[in-house]
C-alpha cells in the first residue's frame, strides 16, 4: 500500500477516507474524520482502540502497519495531528523492537528516524542503503538546521559558534544534496543550503570590517535580504 502514502492529500479528512475504507486502518481513518470535524476525546479514544487492535495482531501485520503509518506521516507532515501521542508512542515500540530483531534491515531504521526524531537512526540506516533519499535528505536538513540555529543571533550581529565550523557543516550538508536522486527533495533543500551559504558570506565579509552599522543593516544598505530572527529576552 506503499502507493498511496504518495499521493496529495489535502487535509485529514482526505485520509480518513482513504484509511476507513481499509479494515485493518479502519479505526485509523475514523479517528483521521473525528479529528477533523473538531471531535477531540472521540478521536483519541477512537486511536487507542486502533493501538490496542493493532497490538494484537502477528509481529509481520504490525511491521506492516508501522511502516504504512510511519511513510504516511513522513510525506504528509503538514496535515496537524496526523500521528498523535498514543500512535506515536506504539509505532516507536514496534520500530525501535524490529531494529533490534533486524539489524541489517534499513526499513525500522529509516522509519524509527522519522518518528522519533532522532538522526542516528538515519545515519545508521544510511550505512545499510547509501542511496536512500529519505535518509539523506533528512540528515542534509539536520546539518541545515544546525546552521540555522548558529544564526539566528545574527539580528544581534552575533554568530553562535565558530565560523569555520559553521561552513564545515554546510558543506556536509551539500555533499549529500549532490547525492540526492529526487529532482523535488534536492530542489526544496538545495535552497535553504543557498540561503544559509549566502547568509554566511555576508556575515563572513561583515566580520572583517569595522562599522558601527549591525549586521542586518550592513546587509540592507548592500541590497543582501535575509531572515532575521526577533529575539525576545524575559526578565527572570
Amino acid at each position: 500500500m506503499q502507493y498511496w502514502n504518495q499521493n496529495n492529500f489535502t487535509g485529514l479528512k482526505s485520509i480518513g477516507k482513504k484509511y476507513s475504507a481499509i479494515p485493518v486502518y479502519k479505526l485509523f481513518g475514523e479517528y483521521c474524520l473525528k479529528k477533523e470535524e473538531g471531535l477531540k476525546k472521540i478521536a483519541v479514544a477512537t486511536l487507542k482502540d486502533f493501538v490496542s487492535e493493532s497490538k494484537i495482531k502477528s509481529q509481520k501485520e504490525q511491521r506492516i502497519i508501522a511502516e504504512e503509518l510511519s511513510s504516511l506521516g513522513f510525506y504528509n507532515r503538514d496535515v496537524h495531528q496526523l500521528l498523535a501521542f498514543p500512535l506515536v508512542k506504539y509505532l516507536k515500540e514496534v520500530l525501535n523492537q524490529w531494529t533490534i530483531d533486524d539489524p541489517a534491515n534499513l526499513i525500522p531504521y529509516k522509519w524509527l528516524g522519522y518518528i522519533s526524531g532522532d538522526i542516528s537512526c538515519y545515519k545508521k540506516a544510511l550505512k545499510l542503503d547509501p542511496k536512500d533519499d529519505i535518509c539523506i535528505s533528512r540528515i542534509a536538513q539536520s546539518y541545515i538546521n544546525e546552521i540555522d540555529y548558529q544564526t539566528h543571533h545574527l539580528s544581534e550581529s552575533k554568530l553562535l559558534g565558530d565560523f569555520k565550523n559553521a561552513k564545515l557543516i554546510l558543506s556536509k550538508s551539500k555533499s549529500l544534496i549532490d547525492r540526492l536522486s529526487s529532482d523535488e527533495m534536492k530542489s526544496t533543500i538545495l535552497l535553504e543550503y543557498e540561503y544559509y551559504q549566502k547568509l554566511l558570506e555576508s556575515w563572513d565579509k561583515y566580520s572583517k570590517i569595522e562599522t558601527k552599522q549591525s549586521f542586518p543593516d550592513w546587509c540592507a544598505s548592500r541590497g543582501k535580504e535575509y531572515n532575521f530572527w526577533s529575539i525576545i529576552y524575559y526578565e527572570k
